[in-house]
């Protein structure tokens, strides 16, 4: 089975949640670039976030970006460290992070009946391959 996520339902998701509008485009099918422009003085914050694996209900990922941005994020990190859902782990010390889909309270129990198999960037989306368990 095929699902796939747009680009702009991730971007309007962002800005409905948080106030801050994401502007994403795919590099290549493992590599997204997201990128904030904060204000017009102020240059935007960019990074290529990468899906490095897929296993089991675990998705690896790592991310590349400047030290102005890596500084932010590890700020952020701490600042939200208690905000952050229970199932996503950031390293900031190795730019990794762990998304554990079946302890992520709103994926709970869509895993209980499908497993990801994998996740690639097209065009202006995500697509996961799931599967029937």
């Amino acid at each position: 089975m095929k699902t796939v996520i747009t680009y702009k339902e991730i971007s309007d998701f962002v800005e409905k949640q948080y106030k801050i509008r994401p502007m994403l485009n795919t590099v290549d099918l493992q590599t997204v670039e997201v990128s904030y422009k904060p204000g017009t003085f102020i240059p935007a914050i960019v990074i290529k976030l990468r899906i490095d694996e897929v296993i089991d209900d675990v998705v690896h990922l790592s991310y590349e970006c400047g030290k102005g941005a890596s500084f932010v994020i590890t700020g952020a990190v701490a600042y939200l460290e208690q905000k952050i859902p229970k199932g996503i782990e950031v390293n900031t010390a190795d730019k990794r992070i762990a998304v554990y889909l079946q302890q992520i309270k709103e994926l709970e129990k869509a895993m209980k009946y499908v497993a990801l198999n994998k996740v690639s960037f097209e065009d202006n989306s995500i697509n996961l391959a799931l599967m029937i368990i």
